[in-house]
């Protein structure tokens, strides 16, 4: 697809192309998104990630960040309670009628699952213990109220986000074509992509290249053994309407029935100001039932820093994040936009081409 020649033609616009080894892209304005501005078309960028550039320039100006805590023990408690208050829902309700499963599903389920998904992605970055077993452990834990076993094969394809981020198609979080081809370009074509946002990523992961790195390992297997055991002796505990419950409650917290909360992979690192900003923050009320999951920005910047410090880490180098980014403040706002917007498609990203070696 063509470049513009506008101020986002890194290629051809000289003023706009930044130096692969210092300094930081321009971008358009600071604060709070007051207008999206997408384009259907890629924002190329020749550079590396902003995350590594930026991290060091934060590191030599506060380099108390540094000694910031790489672990936070009491996520394991949440771990277990949400997991615990999802079976214990659906346990009550069994006897209920479907409108007040799809209300409670709505309203807590989703909210419950999608905080485990966050957790989950915590001990992808062993962000829970100091040693990786016992997160990986606890990911399987976190994982079970999904019922299908896909938190191990996160880990694996999350990983590969970071370490090749943006890159066309190295990168899983980077829709293939046929995803605009087919859904980019209407609003119910974009509705239902993004209610069935689960079996799209599925999917995606089947385009993309391992780089040498194979999914499968013990832990995988352990994965579909324990959410099979799982989901046999649930059912039985909670029956017909506890597990539709819990298929939904999954469901939701990735956009099903147009569920906000799945509007967060949308608004971490779709191009939204026609700039080379290629990662966006959320910050609001998502973050204290989403375990700080909207300091996005943060997190790409210093993996290893738990969620429970990376408000500390935006208050520190607050020029570099608040001030010096724009950002989300309602993933409504970001849902409201991306169906309505004609031109916010899924080839509305800041990309990079793949490396020749990796």
């Amino acid at each position: 697809m063509g470049i513009s020649n506008k101020k986002v033609d890194v290629q051809n616009d000289g003023a706009n192309k930044y130096p692969s080894k210092s300094g930081l892209p321009p971008t358009v304005g600071t604060g709070p998104m007051d207008k999206y501005d997408p384009k259907d078309e890629y924002i190329r960028v020749e550079a590396v990630q902003q995350h590594w550039l930026r991290r060091k320039l934060i590191s030599d100006k506060y380099p108390e960040v540094l000694n910031l805590p790489t672990y936070y023990l009491p996520s394991a408690f949440w771990v277990v309670a949400l997991v615990s208050s999802l079976v214990i829902t659906a346990k009550i309700l069994n006897n209920s009628p479907i409108w007040l499963i799809f209300v409670v599903a709505y309203l807590f389920g989703a909210v419950a699952s999608h905080a485990l998904w966050v957790l989950i992605h915590e001990l992808t970055h062993d962000l829970v213990f100091p040693g990786s077993f016992l997160n990986s452990t606890f990911l399987l834990i976190a994982n079970l109220p999904h019922l299908i076993p896909s938190g191990v094969s996160f880990r694996h394809f999350h990983r590969l986000h970071h370490s090749f981020l943006n890159e066309t198609y190295t990168d899983p979080d980077v829709p293939v074509p046929f995803e605009n081809k087919f859904f980019g370009h209407s609003i119910v074509g974009k509705a239902i992509w993004f209610c069935f946002y689960s079996i799209v990523i599925s999917l995606r992961s089947i385009f993309y290249p391992l780089k040498n790195q194979s999914p499968f390992s013990m832990w995988l297997v352990a994965n579909y053994i324990c959410n099979i055991v799982f989901t046999y002796y649930v059912s039985q505990y909670v029956g017909v309407k506890g597990m539709t419950f819990l298929v939904l409650s999954s469901l939701m917290s990735l956009g099903f029935l147009l569920h906000p909360l799945g509007a967060r992979w949308i608004a971490e690192h779709f191009a939204v100001t026609q700039s080379e900003q290629e990662t966006y923050s959320t910050y609001g009320f998502i973050n204290t039932i989403g375990f700080n999951i909207g300091y996005h920005n943060e997190h790409h910047d210093f993996t290893r820093v738990p969620y429970i410090y990376l408000p500390t880490l935006t208050k520190v180098a607050n020029e570099f994040y608040k001030g010096g980014l724009k950002y989300h403040t309602s993933y409504w706002r970001v849902l409201y936009e991306f169906l309505n917007q004609d031109g916010f498609t899924f080839n509305s990203r800041v990309v990079r081409n793949p490396k020749l070696k990796n």
